[in-house]
């Protein structure tokens, strides 16, 4: 199953489908620099040393925070539509959009904060020097 699901990631990749999650990954950081330094020196603090992309990576899934917020809940609003299309009541269409969030929510976050892991994985080597200058981190 799991190369099933990096197989979906490599295809919506070259596609194009993941474009909007690679802009975002640098403005996520900027957004984020602090609590990234202070996760980072934590961290290592307990750990011991760790590469930096190491620690971005375990950052993103364990702050479970879309890159963009506004760019997460369209894709959740276009996931929820696609199941609940042609409902026209709006008191049964409430009740859908209610059990979509309580069923499914988890799990599209889930899949959202890996395929942000999957991009900077792909993006790291061109991305790692921007990120070391944005932490200022280049003289570590």
């Amino acid at each position: 199953m799991g190369s099933e699901i990096v197989r979906g990631l490599e295809n919506a990749y070259d596609c194009g489908d993941l474009n909007d999650l690679k802009a975002s990954i640098l403005p996520f950081i900027r957004n984020n620099r602090d609590k990234l330094l202070c996760f980072i020196q934590e961290f290592q603090r307990i750990e011991g040393p760790r590469p930096l992309d190491m620690l971005i990576k375990i950052f993103i899934i364990q702050h479970n925070m879309p890159f963009d917020m506004a760019q997460y809940m369209a894709r959740q609003s276009d996931a929820i539509k696609r199941e609940i299309d042609g409902c026209d009541d709006l008191a049964q269409k409430q009740r859908q959009v209610a059990e979509w969030i309580r069923q499914k929510a988890e799990a599209h976050r889930s899949t959202s904060m890996f395929q942000q892991v999957f991009c900077f994985e792909k993006l790291k080597d061109e991305l790692m020097p921007l990120i070391e200058e944005e932490l200022n981190l280049h003289h570590a």
